[in-house]
């Protein structure tokens, strides 16, 4: 089981020796590659060597490089993920309208039931009629954009009436780096499935490379909003930026069993290619989260 989520704050310089991460700045400090989940580059002068870049990659630990403002940027990812890619990718792009129709359906009520959690959870005295009738409205690809209405509701009883997503606050910085920490994990696990990330089933963006992990992702995000609400007031500190990076901690309800948040990505994702191949939608399983 990985588990560690490596910071790298200081300048310093990465190295591999005998299958262990090497990081040199004032001293030594060795890592197991097999003890690691995720490694954050928060220091734009760390030095990497190449024979690191590929020993990350090769063992699929997720690794973020952050910009001169300590958001996510980029990301480590193989070019080949999957031994059969060529197969996988030929699947991928002949999945039906219909069945990827479906399955934004699909995600878009069980993003819905997982926002509403969210809410009964800070506030138990919450109505919550509006998303039990969002739910029931959601039509194929959310035709009628029930997710937008739901989220309009959602983020005003979360943060308040005055919330506006998108706008620079301390709640926004905070949810920003959250999903880029989600979009992250997702696009290398769909990488490792064999998928492009860039053939989304209701993204469609030309300019966006992450389209696939932007649609399978959207059911995830109401983990980092509990978050975000949970440990933002007034600043979007190192410590809030800790308790987001411990979400891949976090264990998710999925297929009647508790799974970390890594395992239960992967479970999910398995379950939307077996569905996509299929049509079955009892093939389909999606995560739902208990908060504390």
């Amino acid at each position: 089981m990985t588990w560690r989520t490596v910071v790298l704050t200081q300048d310093s310089k990465l190295s591999l020796r005998l299958n262990h991460l090497v990081v040199k700045n004032d001293g030594v400090v060795t890592i197991p590659l097999s003890e690691i989940g995720q490694v954050i580059v928060e220091n734009p002068n760390i030095v990497m060597t190449g024979h690191i870049i590929n020993a990350l990659s090769k063992n699929k630990i997720m690794t973020i490089i952050c910009d001169d403002k300590h958001m996510p940027y980029t990301h480590l990812n193989l070019i080949y993920g999957h031994f059969r890619q060529a197969k996988m990718i030929k699947e991928q792009i002949a999945w039906t309208d219909n069945r990827k129709d479906i399955l934004w359906q699909e995600i878009i009520k069980c993003k819905i039931r997982n926002q509403k959690s969210v809410i009964n959870y800070y506030d138990k005295d919450s109505n919550l009629n509006h998303f039990d009738r969002y739910i029931e409205q959601v039509e194929l690809a959310d035709e009628t954009n029930r997710e937008g209405h739901a989220a309009k509701v959602y983020f005003n009883a979360l943060f308040g009436m005055d919330f506006i997503r998108g706008i620079d606050t301390p709640i926004n910085w905070a949810l920003n780096y959250g999903y880029s920490l989600l979009l992250s994990l997702f696009t290398r696990i769909i990488t490792t499935k064999g998928l492009l990330t860039e053939i989304g089933i209701h993204h469609r963006n030309q300019y966006n490379h992450y389209n696939l992990a932007s649609d399978f992702m959207e059911v995830y995000r109401p983990l980092i909003d509990s978050i975000v609400k949970k440990y933002v007031e007034d600043e979007f500190d190192e410590r809030v930026k800790h308790q987001l990076l411990d979400v891949f901690n976090k264990k998710v309800y999925i297929k009647n069993k508790y799974q970390y948040l890594a395992n239960s990505i992967e479970i999910y994702i398995d379950s939307i290619i077996k569905y996509m191949k299929s049509g079955n939608r009892k093939h389909l399983s999606f995560p739902s989260f208990t908060f504390s």
